[in-house]
Order: structure tokens, then C-alpha cells, then sequence
């Protein structure tokens, strides 16, 4: 592992970076006389562990990001992906507490230093690809995703073959509550390829240049540059917390991601500042999980744009693949601690798919090749999840919420105290992770959801025969430890976001008794039915819903021409979002506005959503990323403050969203512009279909179906296909006059419930 610090140390010295400072964290490499520490056993380790290095601000004060060929280890194997600096993870960008009611801002170019072009199709199996004269095509990076518009691709099933350009990129802020599309003001020159964006401006003077700021529907191609900024205090003093980077380009997200394109972005604040935290060492655990299938570079042959390596999509979407985890691009790490050392930890699953739980049980070895388990997991305090205090509940129960494991689901973070007080010289502390396959007993179908409610000593037995990730070794050659008295948590959790909405007019806990009390579909905000109605992984189901859908549509498929946005939000409204899963578990993630989660049942309820009890807080606490699984449903409050502007919505397993796994939504103010005729005339909504359009009504019974059984027999019918030569339907019902997108013409009621406006 040594070799690998001394390249990133080279990185360092071109790249603006720093190494984190020993106040914060005590992370500065040791001394040539302290390199080696001298364990209770007599032997002497290094501390291979290394937090990743803080990327610093050039004279300008502007971070530089370069997406570029990078080279890292899985499984002592030599690999080649696309990361930021060289670097695998990429660096942390810190944002400084703030000072006297200053604004903060955060400015970043980003370069893609590829050259070229790389287009990848993401759909199992051998494409055929050919133009509308049946010749032999080439497909591009098109439109919105897919294939060229006159080059159509299948596989041998006939399933449509999506492709993509890996190298095309840009940059999401997830976590950061921000504009969505630009920054306000203007201001931006394009100099040296970087881009700006064309926003709107003074009627008198036209169109302006401004940043780039959380705007995931650009491009930057191989070859460009673009210029962002995240005005982090625009609506407000932005959450402290652990937030992340990454590229959000749709259908080359995943490949990017998997191969090291993620980094930590902290927001300092209040929380930093509190006694048993100030002086605890901060350990920051950028979680990859890249699969070992992918060829290695051979010995001696360079990383570059010709040699990639995790080139593969099909590979990252299969979960019966093995994975690696590595902790910021280590393979079980160690980490060295002086006896009595407060730790806060701080867990980022920066990868692409699968859940997975981390334990930390006492090793009876300086190694850990065995654990002691009759002295049990050690739970670890949370304090944090998606960069959000958690609150403490009025009632005071089950806090504070420190199970025997973390829960991780791709796009969470977990801040953690690690209370060291007790650890003495010679003990070791082992870090476990269990990679959690949901899988259908029932051996119908590939990976699904979680099938049964999970008890803490199912993830714990999961975990004990799991990976271990890290080593922790106490030894009191280490020194004096930093701080050896933990927080008070009750303060740690006076600084959580308030429970409250629309600047304290509303009680959120009062607004989820009434969310939670809804049952007719027609009476919900926004339904998010992820997955809808689904047997299989790639092509149409039975009722012709796409794979990888939400609602029953597909990102790929939706008919832009109709139906510009998924939906159209009201800019200061407070909606009462049900998230349900009918295929697999999914991690769901929405841009620029967290939301609420409404509390949990109590323990022991006969409720299918006491379930959650197993991964999540079971108090009301806000969040941006949060999974949902089959058998349960989840009700969640946001409000969409401040800015207006597109964004997206989809499941943070990458892989899905890449296949088509997300929603393109719009905060709109209605004191300025027309928010309910964007769509063929009318509304945008979940709820709502433009006038004739038999499929959309097809697909919002079946999403109704997921949470309200009366929508059902109206769901089976429409998703019957018509009979025989003359195309027969059941009584009070006829044959569509169009086919499905599947091919099949379905079944309509003669006297339709819902949707066309």
C-alpha cells in the first residue's frame, strides 16, 4: 500500500492539495522517527491510513477539478478509470465555517481532459445497429440519451440498446442546497475552454453569462471545460455536514463514478466547533466498491485514454459480480490510535450499487484474524446522516440512534462518534462490512428486494462472516490522544434543521400524521412508485412499463415533445411525497431540497413499514437520499424553497438511473410564467396525462395500484392486451387505438377514472 501514498504525494505537489492538518484530524504523516509504531505484541506497523487530500483553492480561490485517466488497485490489480486530479478517491473540498453573516461561495472549474470520444452501449447482450436503409450505423451520445436518431440499435432479444459517451461529464453538488441551473448575478468569462452558461438577464439587455451551479442536464465533451459556482449560503446559512461530488451526466454516470470520480465536500459549522468534537480525530471513509472483473493493465503498460480498463457498463449493473471495498482507495487499511482517542467518524458510500452494513467488533489479535465476539458489536452515536443533524426526538426514545451497524445505501453519509475512552494499549478494533444482496428466495427472478423483516442479528451474522475493511490498533506509542471526553449529544443535536416548514408556520410532525393517514392515491401529492409492476431487468414487462422505471416511464422513453418535465413544482409549496418500491429496493434521491422523513411505527407494530426500524432513525429527520424497499412505503414532506429552475429526481443506484431510473422536474413560480399548461397544453404532473394519450393512463393505474388497491382491477385491465384478429376486450371495454410501446394494443375502460386533463 506505501506505493500508492507516495503516488498520491505526487499528485499533491501538482494538483493544489493539501494534507488535512493535525489539528482536525492528527492525519499529517508521521515522522521519519515515528513511522513505525511499536503494537502491545512487540511489532511494529505503519499506519497506512490516510484521510484524502484536501484539494486547495488556487490564487484565484477557485478549486480546479481535471476529469482524466487514473490509475488505481482492486485487489492488488493495476486499473484504469476516469477520476478527478489522478487521484482515486477524489480530494476533499472543505468549506469553512462561516464568519460574520458572509456568504459563502464555492468556485470550481472543471476541465475534461480527455480528447475524444467513447461510446459504450449500457445493455447486456450484442447490439445490431442500422439506419432507416437498413445499413450498418455507428450511434452517438443523442438527444437525452439513447441512439442517434437514425441509427436504431437492438440486442439478439430485441431489447433497445442505449449508448452513451463515457467520456462526456459535468458536475453534481449532491447535498447542496443551491440553484439548480445557474448562479444569480452573472459575472462569468469564458477564458482558457472554460464555458459558461447562457442564463437569463435584463429584458432591456438580453441573455448574460453566468456559472454553471448544480446543473446536471449540461454536457461537457471530451476536449471542454466549465466554470461552476455554488452560492452555498444564497437562502440561508447552508447544513454543516458531509456532502459529496461526483459527474451526473445521464447514461455515463455509473462508469464514471465506479472508477474513482467522488469526493467528499464538507460544510464546517457550529457542530465543528463543540467540545468532543473539535479536538476528536476526524477520519473520513470514502467507500468504493469497484468489481474485480475488469482485464488489469498489463505489467508496464501506461494509464491512458486508450487503456481504460473499467470500459465494461454491463459488468457494474450485474450484482452477482464480486466487489472490493476500499476505504479512499485502500484495501483494508490500518489505522493507529493512542489509548483513550475520541474518534468521529465520517462514512461516504461513494459508489454505485448494493447496500451494506458496517460493524466494529474487538479483535483478539493485532491482525483480526479473529474477532471477539461475545463482547458484541460496538455501536458507534450517529450525529449526522446526508450532511443533516440528526434531531433529538421530543420523547427522548431510541436516541441517541446508535445501532449495532451503520446502514449504508449508495449515496448516503453517516457522520458517527467513536468513543476511545475506555481503549487501552494493545487492543484492536475491527472493521466489518457485509455487501447486502437482495435477493428473491423464491428463485423466480434475478435480484430483487429484501423479502423478510431483518433482525439486528441477521446484519450482524451477515457482517461477522463479511469483509473486514479496516484494522484499528490502540497502542500508547502513538502519543497523547487528542480529545478523550465524548460530545454532549444532546448539544450535537440542538443544531439538527428544526422540524418545522415554511419558516416554522408548519409542524412537520403534525403534516406526517396527516401524510401518513392518506390511502386514496388521488388524495397524494407526489408518488414516486420506483419500479412499477416488473419480473425482469431489461425490456417490458407484461404491462409494457420499461425496465428501470419510475411510475411506470422511463427517463429514455418519455415523450418529450408532450411531456417536457416529469412534473412542475409551485416554488414555496409543501408537498407530501409516498415512495414505494414494487421491484427491488432503491435509494431514493432528490437535488437541491431535502425532505423530511416522517417517523417510523413503533417497535413490534404489525406494520409492513416497522421494517425500516432495520436501516434507518425512527424519528422524523431530514434527509436527501433514503431507500426504499419492496413490502413497505415511505412518506416523506419537502418544500421547494427559494429557487426555481430544472432538476432530477431518480434511484442512486447508478446503474439504474444510467438505464433510465429518474425524473426531470422544474420548481416553477407562478407570479411569473405559466406553470400549468407546460405540458401538450396542461399540467405536469404525476397525476396527469395530456388528452387521448391511452399509455400514460395505462402507466398511472399501475403506479396507483402500488399504494391503492381500488386502482387495481382498472391497472389489470388496462395492462391486458386486446385478443385475437378482431382485437377483443372484456365487457366496458375496448381496444386502444394505438399500441403500447411494447407493440401489443391494450385494453381501455369505456368509461375511464383518471388522468386526461
Amino acid at each position: 500500500m506505501r506505493w500508492i501514498w507516495v503516488t498520491a504525494l505526487l499528485a499533491i505537489s501538482a494538483s493544489g492539495l493539501a494534507l488535512p492538518s493535525p489539528a482536525r484530524g492528527a492525519d499529517a504523516p508521521p515522522s521519519a522517527a515515528q513511522r513505525c509504531y511499536t503494537l502491545a505484541d512487540g511489532r511494529c506497523v505503519e499506519e497506512t491510513f490516510r484521510n484524502p487530500p484536501v484539494l486547495q483553492p488556487n490564487a484565484a480561490g477557485v478549486y480546479e477539478l481535471e476529469l482524466r485517466p487514473t490509475e488505481f488497485l482492486v485487489d492488488g490489480k493495476r486499473q484504469c478509470g476516469r477520476g478527478y486530479n489522478g487521484l482515486y478517491p477524489a480530494p476533499t473540498i472543505e468549506v469553512a465555517a462561516q464568519v460574520d453573516g458572509k456568504a459563502r461561495q464555492v468556485r470550481i472549474d472543471l476541465r475534461n481532459r480527455f480528447t475524444k470520444e467513447d461510446v459504450h452501449t449500457i445493455t447486456d447482450g450484442t447490439c445490431t445497429c442500422t439506419d432507416s436503409h437498413g445499413k450498418s450505423c455507428q450511434p452517438s451520445h443523442a438527444g437525452h440519451g439513447g441512439a442517434s436518431s437514425d441509427c436504431k440499435c437492438t440486442n439478439e432479444k430485441g431489447v433497445a440498446c442505449h449508448y452513451y459517451d463515457f467520456n462526456v461529464t459535468n458536475l453534481h453538488a449532491h447535498g447542496g442546497h443551491v440553484r439548480p441551473d445557474y448562479a444569480a448575478g452573472g459575472g462569468c468569462v469564458e477564458k482558457d475552454g472554460l464555458a459558461c452558461r447562457t442564463c437569463s438577464g435584463d429584458p432591456d439587455h438580453g441573455p448574460r453569462q453566468c456559472f454553471l451551479s448544480d446543473d446536471v442536464i449540461s454536457r461537457v465533451p471530451a476536449g471542454t471545460g466549465a466554470q461552476y459556482r455554488w452560492d452555498v449560503d444564497e437562502d440561508g446559512v447552508h447544513p454543516e455536514g458531509l456532502d459529496w461530488y461526483h459527474p451526473h451526466i445521464h447514461g455515463s454516470t455509473a462508469i464514471q463514478v465506479a472508477s474513482g470520480a467522488t469526493g467528499a465536500w464538507i460544510i464546517r459549522g457550529p457542530v465543528d466547533a463543540l467540545p468532543g468534537i473539535a479536538k476528536a480525530r476526524e477520519r473520513i471513509f470514502v467507500i468504493g466498491t469497484p468489481p474485480v472483473d475488469y482485464p488489469a493493465l498489463a505489467a508496464g503498460q501506461r494509464c491512458d485514454e486508450d487503456r481504460l480498463t473499467v470500459e465494461d457498463f454491463p459488468i457494474l449493473g450485474d450484482s452477482s459480480k464480486k466487489q472490493t471495498n476500499l476505504l479512499n482507495g485502500l484495501r483494508r487499511p490500518r489505522l493507529i490510535a493512542p489509548p483513550g482517542q475520541i474518534e468521529r467518524w465520517r462514512f461516504l458510500h461513494g459508489s454505485f450499487l448494493d447496500e451494506m452494513f458496517i460493524t466494529l467488533f474487538k479483535g483478539k489479535d493485532a491482525d483480526c484474524n479473529s474477532l471477539d465476539f461475545a463482547r458484541g458489536a460496538i455501536g458507534l452515536p450517529q450525529i449526522a446522516r446526508d450532511g443533516l443533524t440528526l434531531p433529538r426526538p421530543a420523547d427522548g426514545k431510541e436516541w441517541p440512534y446508535a445501532p449495532a451497524y451503520v446502514f449504508l445505501s449508495p449515496g448516503y453519509r453517516v457522520d458517527a462518534m467513536v468513543d476511545g475512552s475506555a481503549w487501552k494499549d494493545g487492543d484492536t478494533l475491527c472493521l466489518m462490512a457485509a455487501r447486502f444482496l437482495q435477493e428473491d428466495t423464491s428463485g423466480t427472478t434475478k435480484t430483487v428486494g429484501i423479502m423478510k423483516a431483518l433482525t439486528p442479528d441477521d446484519l450482524l451474522r451477515a457482517t461477522t462472516n463479511g469483509d473486514l475493511i479496516a484494522i484499528l490498533n490502540v497502542t500508547k506509542s502513538a502519543g497523547t490522544p487528542t480529545e478523550t471526553r465524548m460530545p454532549d449529544l444532546a448539544e450535537v443535536a440542538r443544531h439538527a434543521p428544526p422540524l418545522t416548514l415554511q419558516g416554522g408556520k408548519l409542524d412537520a410532525l403534525a403534516e406526517c400524521a396527516k401524510a401518513q393517514a392518506i390511502k386514496r392515491a388521488d388524495d397524494i401529492d407526489q408518488l414516486a412508485a420506483l419500479w412499477t409492476i416488473f419480473y425482469q431487468t431489461q425490456g417490458f414487462d407484461f404491462c409494457s412499463c420499461q425496465d428501470h422505471n419510475i411510475n411506470c416511464r422511463n427517463f429514455e422513453s418519455t415523450d418529450r415533445s408532450r411531456y417536457p418535465w416529469d412534473r412542475v413544482l409551485t416554488l414555496g409549496a409543501v408537498d407530501h411525497w409516498r415512495l414505494v418500491s414494487g421491484f427491488d429496493g432503491h435509494p431514493f434521491h432528490i437535488h437541491i431540497n431535502p425532505f423530511l422523513v416522517c417517523p417510523l411505527p413503533p417497535a413490534g407494530a404489525q406494520d409492513p413499514n416497522t421494517k425500516g426500524r432495520i436501516f434507518e432513525p425512527p424519528f422524523a429527520h431530514w434527509r436527501d437520499t433514503y431507500l426504499v424497499n419492496l413490502d413497505r412505503t415511505v412518506d416523506v414532506l419537502t418544500e421547494y424553497r427559494a429557487f426555481t429552475g430544472a432538476y432530477v429526481y431518480h434511484c442512486h443506484k447508478l446503474t439504474h438511473e444510467d438505464h433510465g431510473m429518474m425524473e426531470r422536474i422544474k420548481v416553477c413560480d407562478p407570479k411569473v410564467e405559466s406553470c400549468a399548461t407546460e405540458c401538450s397544453g396542461g399540467e405536469c404532473a404525476w397525476d396527469a396525462c395530456a388528452e387521448g394519450d391511452d399509455d400514460c393512463l395505462r402507466r398511472l393505474a399501475g403506479a396507483k395500484c402500488m399504494v391503492d388497491p381500488t386502482w387495481c382491477a382498472e391497472a389489470a385491465l388496462r395492462c391486458t392486451p386486446c385478443k385475437g384478429e378482431d382485437q377483443t376486450c372484456p365487457p366496458n371495454a375496448a381496444c386502444a387505438a394505438e399500441p403500447s410501446a411494447d407493440g401489443q394494443r391494450r385494453c381501455v375502460p369505456s368509461s375511464p377514472r383518471a388522468g386526461a386533463r
